[in-house]
């Protein structure tokens, strides 16, 4: 349903020479009715790959398709028919309200602007229909963000990307600004509209818990780029590369004394992505950097079936065995 392939995107740096490599190369695909995680530390490049899949910035290089459709080279009124099937729900409920309209407004707007919901009555009954479908009464449209707690104002966000009955939603940290106790109620309601509604989900996180429960498939990221890539279970299970090692081993363990925790460790601070090391971006980091990781990007090479890794160490291991 969505594909996205050789995705680049550098940003020039303000008052000086170069480029800050926020993207590099990253290809991706999402199946129908699929959710793929994105995990990684922050910085990594995860919000920058959904911007650039529902096209808010345009990549350096690189496409995204849906549904055989490239995005990035549509502009205007074909980019705006095609944005009704991609979504994004942002981190911030509240920034990425506005704070002068009300809650019936803001979602009146989006039916009017891709003209839908029928006359100004049929708006009126789509947009109680569309609180209701999130769990918020009808009464709350005439309400302001401001009016409205954080778990309400997600799902205000996640109404208003319903609205225009998209295919793929991209969530962006959508649960990271909340109260840790309505965290469990938002996800769950992920979850049920997915299944309800038959909708295909890109889940970006930096918390490898929330991506083990919603996800299909997961994609690690360090550094702009993707450096394992595969079904969950194996991924988060039975990790490869060393960083994911060191992000699985990174999650609270609620019974120590029954659980058997990934032990890995890291070293050092993340590089500066305006001036990337050479070889394997994570080989400053990594506990089992060997002389051509300081020398050889290594490529992301599926070790076992659907589960691909860029580490020349695991290659090596997957070779002999």
């Amino acid at each position: 349903m969505l594909r996205a392939t050789n995705l680049t995107k550098q940003y020039p740096v303000r008052g000086g020479d170069g480029v800050v490599h926020a993207l590099n190369d990253v290809s991706l695909e999402l199946g129908d009715g699929e959710t793929l995680g994105i995990v990684g530390e922050s910085g990594c490049g995860k919000s920058t790959l959904a911007k650039l899949l529902v096209r808010l910035e345009d990549p350096t290089s690189g496409r995204v398709e849906l549904d055989g459709v490239d995005l990035t080279g549509l502009r205007g009124r074909a980019l705006r028919a095609q944005r009704r099937r991609i979504q994004m729900l942002f981190q911030d409920p509240y920034s990425s309200l506005n704070p002068r309209q009300r809650v019936g407004s803001t979602l009146r707007e989006v039916l009017a602007v891709h003209r839908l919901g029928g006359d100004a009555r049929g708006r009126e009954r789509r947009v109680a229909e569309l609180l209701e479908l999130v769990g918020l009464g009808a009464q709350l449209a005439d309400r302001y963000p401001h009016e409205l707690s954080g778990g309400q104002r997600q799902r205000v966000g996640i109404a208003r990307a319903l609205a225009v009955e998209p295919s793929v939603l991209l969530l962006d940290e959508p649960v990271s600004a909340l109260d840790v106790s309505v965290r469990a109620e938002i996800m769950n309601l992920l979850v049920n509209l997915r299944d309800e509604l038959g909708l295909s989900y890109v889940f970006i996180s930096h918390d490898v818990a929330m991506v083990r429960h919603i996800s299909d498939r997961v994609a690690v990221m360090y550094l702009g780029r993707v450096v394992e890539l595969g079904d969950w279970k194996p991924v988060l299970d039975s990790p490869e590369h060393p960083y994911t090692s060191a992000l699985c081993a990174a999650v609270p363990v609620p019974n120590p004394e029954l659980a058997q925790p990934i032990q890995a460790t890291v070293i050092g601070e993340v590089p500066d992505p305006a001036n990337p090391p050479a070889g394997c971006p994570f080989h400053p980091r990594c506990p089992r950097a060997e002389d051509v990781c300081r020398q050889t990007d290594p490529p992301l090479l599926e070790l076992r079936p659907r589960h691909a890794v860029a580490c020349h160490v695991a290659a090596r291991t997957a070779v002999s065995q």
